[in-house]
């Protein structure tokens, strides 16, 4: 039996439940729960929130990837946005549910000069910031989350993951 990593953080007003496979760190998950904060703090979100982030490997990732989104692969991050209004029993509103896995994270490294913690940290604010609603469909829903995700992970000293991507 596999042994799973739980922790459950209360931080300000962010309520931040955290599950991960044994490939994941200590540091990596520290890392994660780091980053929400900072992401909650950063936007001055005033409501209090409640959100789920299973750190996982590829083979989960992509069975959930498959139920939900119809795709048969594995991927970096998946966001799952709770409905909303939707409160637990101390009143904070459920965001959602955050999944990343590392293995992607690691295979995308591949050919670059970033660090893992600075991808695992640009996936959680790019998951984060879908649980708040925010999407890239278009050009211009693109640039707004991709500004807003570089202007936070500036703000962490993690350079902007966009450039020389066309």
């Amino acid at each position: 039996m596999k042994k799973m990593i739980r922790l459950l953080i209360k931080v300000n007003k962010i309520l931040i439940d955290i599950s991960a496979k044994e490939i994941w760190k200590k540091e990596e998950i520290n890392l994660v729960r780091k980053v929400l904060t900072f992401c909650y703090e950063s936007l001055s979100l005033r409501e209090s929130f409640e959100l789920s982030v299973r750190l996982t490997d590829d083979k989960e990732i992509m069975n959930l990837n498959k139920m939900y989104r119809n795709k048969n692969s594995p991927t970096n991050v998946l966001s799952f946005c709770s409905q909303k209004y939707n409160y637990d029993k101390i009143g904070f509103q459920i965001l959602g549910d955050l999944v990343i896995s590392r293995d992607t994270a690691i295979k995308e490294l591949k050919g670059t000069k970033k660090t893992l913690e600075q991808h695992i940290s640009h996936l959680t604010v790019h998951g984060f910031l879908h649980l708040l609603g925010y999407i890239h469909e278009d050009d211009k829903e693109a640039e707004t989350m991709e500004d807003l995700e570089t202007e936070i992970l500036k703000k962490l000293n993690i350079p902007d993951p966009y450039l020389g991507i066309n």
